[in-house]
Parts: structure tokens; C-alpha cells; sequence
């Protein structure tokens, strides 16, 4: 689910035991047009976290990545 209106979203890989991954999905407030529907370039993560404490920027190569893409029914 996604929320509209706002550009400011995160999306959190969790992992017990480990650092959660945190990347922000760049897309604008209204991603509505056709280009969200392809598959996004590959994405670091923009933060990392540990249980109990501020999220950090991630300090070395990062293991993870994602690649996100959009599929809404018109309406």
C-alpha cells in the first residue's frame, strides 16, 4: 500500500539481530504516470539501524539493494 500526497517514504528491510536497511523510495507526491510503472534503478540503502538507536548512514558497500516499481488498477 502506498501512501499519496507525499514524497517522503521509507521503505525498511528488518532483519533480527542485525541492522535494518532503510532506503527512501524516490518517487514524487502524485506518482501516478506511466514511467512508475517500470522497474526502478537499483538502490542502496540511504540509512542503516540497530535496534535501540538512531538510524546512520551506512559506512561501507552496502549488501543489500533494491528495485521497486508501481502496479495500480485506473480508475
Amino acid at each position: 500500500e502506498l501512501y499519496y500526497r507525499t514524497s517522503q517514504r521509507l521503505f525498511v528491510l528488518k532483519f533480527p539481530g542485525r541492522e535494518d536497511r532503510i532506503f527512501r523510495l524516490r518517487l514524487p507526491a502524485n506518482p501516478m504516470k506511466a514511467k512508475y510503472r517500470a522497474w526502478s534503478e537499483w538502490q542502496k540503502p540511504d540509512f542503516v539501524a540497530k535496534a535501540g538507536e538512531q538510524p546512520s548512514r551506512p559506512s561501507s558497500g552496502s549488501d543489500y539493494q533494491i528495485r521497486y516499481k508501481l502496479d495500480y488498477q485506473e480508475r
